[in-house]
């Protein structure tokens, strides 16, 4: 049996050795800058869908005349991203209405209902199978055939499910192989994104195609716009960042706040403050523009990257948490018009809001909150609650609030929390905050109502851990 990759399978690809059509790459990958990111409406959903360089000639056709059918056609606003002519993928962003609206036929016979947004990507990948049997000589038929989806962390883990049930129950009901891939990405992706191969007969990969969308489809945040697109190359070293070594058993534990599984709040020493006191340092000799913070903060220590399971909205909750910050850094926390906390909030999907200024007040509390199933392990809440005290401590080495930090130094973490919720902590006998000291050698307490800063409650009071 003959097989086919149209996109390669990752780690075993290599570069075509005619990455464009024959009349060369197009106008725009020659561009110094990238267009502006494609906003995604509320109500609307993003796939990006992984194609080999060779092939997007024809996915665009003469002067565009192909994409601009498909969108015609379908309702969605298709783009092709930019990429250096040396990269052997591109990345095909596919924007359209997330509602189910129609119903697509199989080779099999068997109606699926799909949204604006499905139809739009099974649209493009039929052309690419027709690109391949135009333009290589490639019998498409029903061999077997490769297709991959680019997403973040979270979609690719909603595809996985608690205990990987639902790649299985998608390998079982489409009979293809189905893999989630974390390592070796292509350049055109993104640090914190995750590749989903689906490998299989045609005819199946595009059942499974279907699934795997829809997973993605009900994980995506459709009720908030979001930006999407168009990676900025020219300033692509601060992913190299994430290449930075990591602390390792030998160095002194010290703590980081760390999005960890659910059901506790837990302090966890996956990051020691010199390392983060050396990313900061790297990050400050580069651009501090709005554009330049969002591409960077994937390199701040967020730690999340799977989703276990994924439920109907109706079992989600509001999950909100509280962050103290310092009147002199909550301004670099927010950035010049808002531009920090804006990409903050783009990147993880949670809301991010900074309380009024209080009188005879040092601090501000940060409210974080995002509605999510509570059995999952990934929590928006958490991450971004991971990248606010992030900021907080570059803004801190950036003005020179910390400057005598250094290897060994201490940073505080302080979380305003109900008093009804304190004995969650603290547990019974005191069994729990006990296991958090051990597990993370913080030294976590309760601050005495009588210093709980006036931004906060009456009913509130004040977990700090160093």
């Amino acid at each position: 049996m003959g097989s086919n990759f149209l996109s390669p399978p990752a780690k075993r690809s290599a570069p075509d050795p005619y990455p464009f059509p024959p009349n060369g790459p197009s106008k725009r990958s020659r561009q110094s800058k990238p267009p502006p990111p494609l906003s995604v409406p509320p109500g609307h959903v993003a796939f990006r869908l992984l194609c080999n360089a060779s092939r997007i000639g024809g996915v665009i056709g003469k002067s565009g005349s192909v994409i601009k059918t498909l969108q015609q056609s379908t309702g969605a606003k298709i783009r092709i991203e930019d990429a250096p002519q040396e990269l052997p993928d591109r990345i095909i962003l596919v924007i359209a209405d997330a509602a189910l609206s129609g119903k697509i036929l199989l080779r099999n016979e068997e109606v699926i209902e799909v949204s604006k947004a499905q139809e739009a990507l099974l649209k493009v990948f039929d052309r690419i199978l027709e690109v391949a049997a135009e333009t290589e000589g490639v019998d498409v038929g029903d061999r077997v055939m490769s297709c991959r989806l680019v997403a973040d962390a979270a979609q690719a883990g909603s595809v996985i499910g608690k205990g990987g049930k639902v790649v299985e129950r998608i390998k079982k009901e489409t009979g293809c192989k189905i893999r989630v891939l974390t390592d070796d990405l292509p350049l055109c992706a993104s640090a914190s994104d995750e590749i989903i191969e689906i490998e299989g007969r045609v005819s199946s990969v595009k059942k499974a195609l279907v699934a795997v969308s829809q997973r993605l489809q009900d994980c995506h945040p459709v009720d908030r716009t979001k930006m999407m697109g168009s990676k900025p190359y020219e300033i692509v070293q601060y992913e190299a960042l994430d290449a930075l070594p990591r602390a390792t058993s030998t160095a002194a534990p010290r703590v980081t706040l760390t999005a960890a599984p659910r059901g506790t709040l837990t302090a966890v020493q996956h990051e020691t403050v010199d390392h983060l006191l050396l990313r900061s340092s790297a990050l400050s000799t580069l651009s501090s523009s709005s554009n330049s913070y969002a591409t960077r903060i994937h390199s701040l220590p967020t730690e999340v990257n799977r989703v276990s399971s994924l439920e109907p909205k109706a079992l989600k909750q509001e999950v909100t948490f509280r962050i103290l910050c310092s009147n002199d850094r909550v301004g670099g926390v927010i950035g010049k018009g808002g531009n920090i906390v804006r990409a903050l909030q783009s990147e993880t999907g949670a809301t991010i809001s900074i309380g009024p200024a209080v009188a005879e007040c040092e601090d501000r509390l940060i409210t974080i909150a995002a509605s999510e199933n509570p059995e999952s392990r990934y929590s928006p809440a958490q991450k971004a609650a991971v990248l606010v005290f992030s900021r907080s401590i570059e803004v801190g080495f950036e003005k020179g609030l910390d400057s005598g930090l250094n290897k060994g130094s201490i940073v505080t973490v302080r979380l305003v929390v109900p008093s009804s919720q304190v004995g969650c902590l603290i547990g019974k006998g005191g069994v729990i905050v006990s296991e958090m000291r051990k597990a993370t050698g913080a030294n976590i307490r309760i601050i005495g109502t009588d210093q709980v800063p006036k931004c906060a409650s009456d009913n509130d009071q004040v977990v700090q851990w160093k």
